[in-house]
């Protein structure tokens, strides 16, 4: 072997070195047999650099290495080289501007998880499952979720042009211009038929304490039934969705959280913190994450109600940043889990009572829009449905 080979064995070598440390601080997480894999990935790192018809650039095979690698792993960890990792450990900046699309990685690119409403990017019609190619000319093949989140903010007023590819339509570009977004309260109303309407957007610190207040004022309307649509509701932290979850639940366990090398944690709810035990409906779709989806699979799991729409997105994980000599890893350290244990994580909760995507394009006589998901969540309330299938 001759010295430039022996040197860049030895760079591989290294930085192998520092992937076996790292495992021995998190855990075996890409299986049991990670440390034997870690001894024939150094054994095909030698083959090249010695066999392969032209000379190797180490670097960039070992970046291609560690894509890979983030590739098997959940849409949200991933490999951040030494920029990206220092600008992912800095705070948004108060005058930072968005365009409120919620991403994760699927399918070797970033993906919309869902719209924040009323935001740019849902007035720019992104829809969960959309594959984003690129931002402003930016391929996100190599990029990480974290990195595509930043690359969507900036200044305000400015611009981001994204690449779209969504099943059965054309590739096709879209511009939304960056603004500083609110997080939108829950908003209560009532229907014709005497229901009370309850939406949910968004689960930031303490929502849970906004929605007791509307759902006690949508019994001071007279509500006797209540729908709770969590519809497009991606944003913010999962454990916000248990103190949503427990204004509806006599107590109970309302979700679990644990991980390789995190203990195991039940979220309870409190009975002395219930608002509502009357008839209820929880509308999910395809956009519906993270803390939507434990209110809903908690909904299910307790027989509690009906949960009526698409099947939830499936992201509701708990991330690490953990630093290496030349950048860092973004992991996914621990995920939550239904009462009865089943993973959210990955799989998303799947509705009682589904109503397929293709409806949603129905249009009543006239060529209005129908809402038939909640034209079905009404119809299973007026029917005293109780939904008590399993997520």
């Amino acid at each position: 072997m001759s010295p430039r080979s022996r040197l860049l064995v030895a760079l591989a070598s290294t930085a192998l070195v520092g992937y076996v440390a790292l495992g021995a601080l998190l855990g075996r997480v890409i299986g049991d047999t990670s440390y034997g894999q870690l001894a024939v990935f150094n054994e095909v790192v030698r083959l090249v650099v010695e066999a392969y018809v032209e000379p190797v650039n180490l670097d960039r095979a070992m970046a291609g290495a560690r894509l890979g690698l983030g590739d098997a792993l959940d849409g949200d960890s991933g490999y951040l080289d030494a920029e990206e990792f220092r600008l992912y450990q800095q705070p948004p900046q108060d005058d930072d501007a968005d365009i409120g699309a919620v991403l994760t990685r699927r399918f070797a690119f970033l993906m919309v998880v869902s719209s924040r409403p009323g935001s740019p990017a849902e007035r720019a019609g992104l829809r969960p499952g959309d594959i984003v190619k690129s931002i402003d000319g930016r391929h996100t093949r190599p990029l990480v979720a974290a990195t595509g989140q930043r690359l969507l903010r900036g200044a305000p007023g400015s611009v981001v042009k994204l690449a779209i590819l969504r099943a059965g339509a054309d590739p096709f570009d879209v511009s939304a211009v960056r603004e500083r977004l609110v997080p939108a309260a829950p908003r209560g109303r009532m229907l014709e038929d005497g229901t009370g309407y309850l939406k949910v957007a968004e689960f930031p610190v303490r929502v849970g304490e906004d929605v007791r207040a509307q759902v006690e004022a949508l019994r001071q309307s007279g509500a006797k039934g209540l729908v709770l649509d969590l519809r497009a509701a991606a944003w913010g932290a999962p454990e916000e969705g248990a103190r949503v979850a427990e204004v509806f639940l006599k107590g109970g366990v309302v979700a679990k959280l644990a991980g390789t090398k995190v203990p195991e944690q039940v979220l309870s709810a409190d009975p002395a913190r219930t608002a509502w035990d009357g008839p209820l409906a929880v509308l999910v779709n395809a956009g519906s994450a993270g803390p939507a989806e434990i209110v809903a699979a908690a909904m299910l799991e307790a027989g509690r109600a009906p949960v009526v729409g698409e099947h939830t997105f499936g992201r509701a994980g708990v991330q690490k940043a953990v630093p290496l000599h030349d950048g860092g890893l973004v992991l996914t350290v621990a995920k939550y889990s239904t009462p009865k244990g089943e993973a959210i994580h990955g799989r998303g909760v799947a509705p009682s009572v589904p109503v397929a995507a293709a409806d949603e394009d129905a249009e009543a006589e006239g060529g209005e829009a129908r809402d038939l998901i909640l034209e079905k969540a009404l119809e299973v309330l007026r029917d005293g449905g109780t939904g008590k299938a399993a997520a």
